[in-house]
């Protein structure tokens, strides 16, 4: 099940992993900048001890809120993974941590996430649902695919693509949609072109989630190696 904490620490390493960070058309470090101006590799520790000390109450309060909010959600949406992937992952622990910065990454061998803490509640949930999802896409593979994707890393290249394609394409099925309440958006722009072709695909052969997989897997991959 799911749990919201604060993690003071964890944005230590947060801000020194992504001060500078672009990836597949996303520039991490610009939007840390935007919120943060006045943050730099020199001061940061003590930058967000203060923030963390300043608005700890408020902090405290959102933390609460969001809590509350994904205990009513989580067993509708963890139906929702199960008839999916057949597999029942509610048993699972998943930790989010409120951040201070707009960044959102996950650590799929902890099963720990972040989410911005100044998201609207909706879209504080589309993060925690975004990122468990994420976790249970790699449970299945690992499981089901492990020829496939052997070698292959969590954080970039084909498996990563394709994780970040799978969202968008799940996440917009009718109830998982009417949980979050929105549309599942492509955040990273360079994958829109393998997004259409991943899309195609599974219009094609939802009916079979492990032959969807395997297909847009090689097709990914045969992608990346002719570039």
């Amino acid at each position: 099940m799911v749990n919201i904490k604060l993690n003071k620490e964890l944005d230590y390493e947060i801000y020194k992993d992504f001060w500078d960070f672009k990836t597949a058309g996303v520039d991490f470090g610009m939007t840390i900048q935007k919120e943060h101006p006045l943050i730099t590799l020199d001061n940061h520790k003590e930058y967000i001890d203060k923030f963390y000390s300043t608005n700890q109450t408020a902090l405290n309060s959102v933390c609460s809120e969001l809590q509350l909010e994904v205990s009513e959600k989580q067993e509708v949406f963890f139906d929702a993974l199960r008839n999916l992937f057949e597999i029942d992952f509610r048993n699972k622990n998943y930790t989010g941590f409120l951040s201070i910065f707009n960044c959102n990454p996950r650590f799929v061998e902890s099963k720990t996430f972040q989410v911005f803490y100044k998201k609207d509640i909706p879209h504080k949930i589309e993060v925690i649902f975004h990122e468990i999802m994420h976790f249970a896409f790699f449970d299945y593979c690992e499981k089901n695919l492990k020829y496939k994707i052997k070698g292959m890393d969590t954080n970039s290249g084909p498996l990563w693509e394709l994780s970040e394609i799978f969202n968008i394409i799940v996440l917009n099925e009718p109830k998982f949609k009417s949980l979050l309440g929105m549309e599942e958006k492509l955040f990273y722009s360079d994958l829109k072109e393998k997004c259409e072709v991943v899309k195609k695909i599974w219009s094609e052969e939802k009916e079979n989630l492990l032959f969807f997989l395997e297909k847009s897997i090689d097709y990914i991959n045969s992608t990346n190696l002719s570039q």
